[in-house]
């Protein structure tokens, strides 16, 4: 099986590092111990101080090349447009991160992964909501993982909250669709260049005063990956999925943890850690969230921007819930609603930490359930084209999605950067309040 990462010292680390048990970030590490074992919950934990070392190779490798930025990032397009054999005398950073994606795992059914594709996206509008609201919102508990994100303030300040959103939806979106994944279709090539942001916000703070190493590790580090990829836009999704009705059958599901592991495995996640099947998931993920450290005002801060960027403003084409509700309720309701549905999907405990309000429209998900589950078992009885329904649901998504006023598809590596520099002092008041 190719594996998608050396096992390496990680580079530009402190040499006084705490092991990744030790950090601050780290808690109940004894708990999880008696529940999971001391090598597995030691395993995950040390991948606190690891990250996507060959991603962040490539992207240092690339950095000034030839002292300009805009040279390495020319030869990185022509990599992943073309192909690494494009380049003449490449640096052998990036020839070893190309060599490593392009080289499909063995466990790569391609197959699998269109049927995946097709059971996440058939239930339609119901995927963009537990997209929003267990997964993307669910994201902002992790607080060693939103260090990068209150530290670069794009989804705090008002006017960068909705590109934010918008572009990782695009990205999501465009990496889970049939084929999306495929060497060269718009999934993989949105990955890699998300995979080289995540290169550059590590490059970034790495070098920075603000980072605490000892209380959140390595900078966008491989546990935060694989909740991102595997807790938040597979588990959290699919049990979203579930709990309102959609019948996902064992094999859907299945197809649909292929699909996530190989999107996880072009992100960068080492095959040390990634998951395998449903029940590794399960296991890595209950052990992710009982070693995470509570969430604190930066989540909180995160979490306040998104919900009242999405209740109070019109992103054009794009509404989280369905247009005849949207329209009808104004933002104060919006954001009742948004916190019912918030508490029904990620739960009490995430909705507690994040300074969510509790209220009785958190039982819309369960008075929904009967209905939604008897129309999609009688809709799958009846003839029908599952195909269809996930390409109708992303043609309607894409709609929403695309490009405008000459927006980039994803932001940027310098322009992340130069917003951890902009809103360095702004950050620290939240971190340190």
């Amino acid at each position: 099986m190719p594996t998608a990462q050396p096992d390496v010292r990680p580079a530009d680390i402190p040499d006084d590092l705490v092991s990744g048990p030790s950090l601050r970030r780290t808690v109940n590490f004894e708990k999880a111990v008696g529940l999971y074992g001391r090598t597995t919950v030691e395993h995950i934990a040390d991948h606190y101080n690891r990250g996507d070392e060959l991603g962040y190779a490539a992207y240092a490798a690339l950095h000034d090349l030839g002292g300009s930025p805009a040279e390495g990032r020319a030869l990185y397009a022509k990599a992943l447009e073309e192909g690494i054999d494009s380049l003449v005398d490449p640096p052998a950073a990036l020839v070893e991160l190309f060599k490593s994606v392009d080289t499909v795992p063995d466990w790569v059914d391609w197959d699998q992964l269109e049927r995946g594709s097709i059971a996440y996206w058939r239930a339609g509008k119901m995927v963009v909501m537990c997209l929003a609201y267990a997964a993307i919102g669910a994201g902002f508990r992790t607080y060693g993982g939103t260090r990068p994100l209150v530290l670069s303030r794009r989804l705090i300040e008002r006017d960068q909250v909705g590109r934010r959103l918008i572009e990782t939806l695009r990205w999501a979106a465009n990496a889970s669709k049939p084929n999306g994944m495929r060497r060269f279709e718009d999934g993989f090539r949105l990955t890699m260049n998300v995979r080289m942001i995540h290169g550059a916000v590590r490059y970034h703070l790495s070098r920075s005063a603000d980072w605490d190493w000892n209380d959140w590790g390595v900078p966008v580090d491989n546990v935060d990956a694989l909740y991102t990829m595997g807790c938040l836009f597979t588990e959290a999704v699919v049990d979203a999925l579930r709990k309102v009705g959609i019948n996902l059958s064992d094999r859907e599901v299945d197809d649909i943890i292929a699909l996530w592991r190989y999107i996880g495995y072009v992100m960068g996640i080492p095959d040390d850690i990634n998951f395998t099947d449903w029940k590794d998931l399960k296991t890595k993920s209950a052990i992710v969230r009982m070693l995470e450290h509570p969430a604190d005002q930066g989540c909180v801060a995160l979490m306040k921007s998104l919900t009242d960027y999405i209740c109070e403003e019109k992103i054009q084409g794009y509404e989280v819930l369905p247009p005849f509700i949207d329209k009808r309720l104004g933002p104060d309701q919006k954001k009742v609603l948004t916190y019912g549905l918030m508490r029904a999907w990620a739960g009490d405990d995430i909705c507690d930490q994040l300074g969510l309000p509790n209220n009785s429209l958190r039982h819309l998900v369960k008075i929904a359930r009967p209905f939604v589950s008897t129309y999609d078992r009688v809709t799958r009885i009846l003839p029908h084209d599952d195909g269809e329904k996930a390409a109708e649901a992303l043609r309607a998504f894409g709609v929403a999605l695309a490009l405008k006023d000459g927006d980039p598809e994803v932001a940027g590596a310098d322009e992340v950067t130069d917003s951890f520099e902009r809103n360095s002092s702004k950050a620290s008041e939240i971190l340190h309040a």
